[in-house]
């Protein structure tokens, strides 16, 4: 069946994907798949590594980057990036709810995601997005980093996030964002397992054979492939 939810598209109870079959560390406990369907909508699921496998915890409509997906990422093409990443830096400009991470930041103008390291400082001199700032209002209420190209290879793009819808907008610039209530679901299950154990796979559609395997390939980028985007 469908389910109506998340910003009002219909979202599939079982998306195209078996998440028993994504190769992941033995530490894995969460794992959030965000699956494109049409231009820069998708779905996104969330599970919990249970007795009998992984447990289905959220599961949302979403808004992917204004020009779909892509496992040829560069800097500001506005693509959301193809693959299997572990999520990491959790923050937001909202103070963190019961059963957040410990270690989540509440964010404010002293903040930056430095373009060039692609992580967070507190470093005003940084070049980067200002994610403590009015711009980022509503958006970047509850944050957590996709953790791709955590080795910061030059011109492929940083600061790719899993955050809440903003007002009206139907796209990204190549985050993922979800209502914010599912983004709260998403940020305690994070706290319930901490850095290390928790992790997002992304891919249109229909594709994700091509990337069940490809944790940790390619240098922290998009592994290779034909995805037909």
């Amino acid at each position: 069946r469908d389910l109506v939810t998340g910003p009002g598209a219909l979202v599939q109870e079982t998306g195209s994907f078996d998440a028993d079959r994504f190769v992941l560390p033995q530490e894995a406990k969460v794992l959030v798949v965000v699956e494109g369907t049409e231009g820069s909508a998708c779905n996104v699921y969330a599970f919990e590594q249970g007795e009998a496998g992984w447990e289905l915890r959220v599961q949302t409509a979403g808004w992917l980057g204004l020009n779909g997906m892509s496992n040829h990422r560069t800097e500001g093409d506005k693509t959301t990036p193809i693959g299997v990443f572990q999520m990491n830096t959790p923050f937001g400009q909202d103070d963190p709810l019961d059963g957040f991470p410990s270690n989540y930041i509440k964010v404010d103008e002293t903040y930056i995601w430095d373009q060039y390291a692609n992580r967070l400082v507190q470093d005003t001199s940084a070049s980067g997005e200002q994610v403590g700032t009015e711009g980022y209002a509503e958006h970047y209420d509850y944050v957590i980093d996709a953790g791709y190209n955590k080795n910061a290879v030059p011109k492929a793009g940083s600061a790719l996030f899993i955050h809440c819808i903003g007002k009206g907008k139907t796209y990204t610039s190549g985050c993922v964002s979800i209502p914010k209530e599912e983004m709260a679901k998403i940020m305690r299950l994070y706290g319930a397992y901490g850095d290390g154990a928790c992790y997002i796979a992304q891919a249109p559609q229909g594709t994700f054979d091509l990337i069940y395997d490809t944790y940790g390939t390619n240098n922290g980028l998009s592994p290779e492939g034909d995805f037909g985007v």
